[in-house]
């Protein structure tokens, strides 16, 4: 592999999702392999600010742009940076941090590909598409619990800003290499993922082929997304231990250094720590894909 650095762009609305995935996906790269690059630290104003603008959060123009692509070209040659923090409890600017450039950047935002020069910078692009209500649900009890909101105000603020994700984030899903779509279970089980595949970079046969016994937890076909025929790769939420361990396994053959499953799909729900099988099976092949990429391009 190249000692370039290799960026992965992850984009999506908010709560979707982006920083939980990336978590584990630099857990499963290894301590120290990977740096993660919060863009939604780049916003350019203060939320008082963008109120007294009439903007939200999710306006191209209430975002620096320009310096987020900068940090990224600078990442990705192998020299540090130092960042804006943006703190959303109190909609407010901390104290700047640096970032020191690793083999692998995780970069998350909301605007993530919203320019062709933001595009260019990654290695690879996932959009997180959540199901509307799951999504919802999700930031109601990140924003009550985490940034002091009412679910009333948090259920004002998603209406608010319906017109700015259908003009700025949704657009977005069309140059995703990889679309992970979380949806809640049919009989009330725990949400199981869809990844919509338009640019493979690794094998997935070998994945569905080796699930162990029992009704098959993860399901690889081909289907239409955006009028377009693409393969989609279903990993069930009930997915059993035994199953994501054998499912696994070929992956784990050819790269011995992740990080095992039991230490991936760490998430928080209101409040408390919780964990999904099914996302550590994602965030294991993300980080897959990722090095598969990487070596493909050395």
């Amino acid at each position: 592999m190249s000692e370039r650095p290799r960026i992965l762009g992850v984009a999506g609305d908010s709560a979707a999702g982006k920083t939980t995935l990336v978590d584990g996906v630099a857990v499963a790269l290894g301590v120290g392999r990977a740096a993660a690059l919060r863009l939604d630290d780049y916003h350019r104003y203060t939320r008082a600010e963008r109120a007294a603008r009439g903007l939200t959060a999710l306006h191209p123009d209430a975002n620096d742009l320009d310096r987020t692509e900068a940090h990224l070209r600078a990442l990705a040659a192998g020299q540090p940076v130092v960042k804006p923090v943006y703190n959303h409890a109190v909609g407010a600017f901390a104290n700047p941090e640096p970032v020191a450039p690793a083999p692998f950047v995780l970069a998350e935002g909301l605007l993530a590909f919203a320019t062709p020069a933001l595009r260019d910078r990654y290695d690879l692009k996932l959009f997180l598409d959540p199901d509307d209500d799951l999504r919802a649900a999700w930031k109601v009890d990140r924003d009550c619990v985490s940034r002091g909101y009412t679910p009333e105000q948090v259920r004002a603020e998603i209406a608010r800003r319906r017109p700015d994700v259908a003009e700025f984030i949704r657009p977005q899903r069309a140059w995703a290499d990889v679309v992970v779509a979380f949806a809640p279970a049919p009989d009330g089980g725990p949400p199981g993922a869809r990844l919509i595949l338009r640019a493979p970079p690794a094998a997935l046969d070998e994945l569905v082929a080796h699930q162990g016994a029992g009704p098959p937890a993860l399901r690889l076909r081909v289907g239409r997304d955006d009028g377009r025929l693409t393969e989609i790769l279903e990993v069930d939420g009930r997915i059993s231990p035994a199953q994501a361990a054998a499912a696994a396994a070929p992956i784990y053959a050819r790269r011995p250094a992740l990080a095992p499953l039991a230490r991936l799909g760490a998430h928080r729900a209101a409040g408390a720590p919780g964990h999904s099988l099914a996302l550590a099976v994602v965030q294991l092949l993300i980080a897959d894909m990722l090095l598969a990429v990487a070596y493909a391009r050395a």
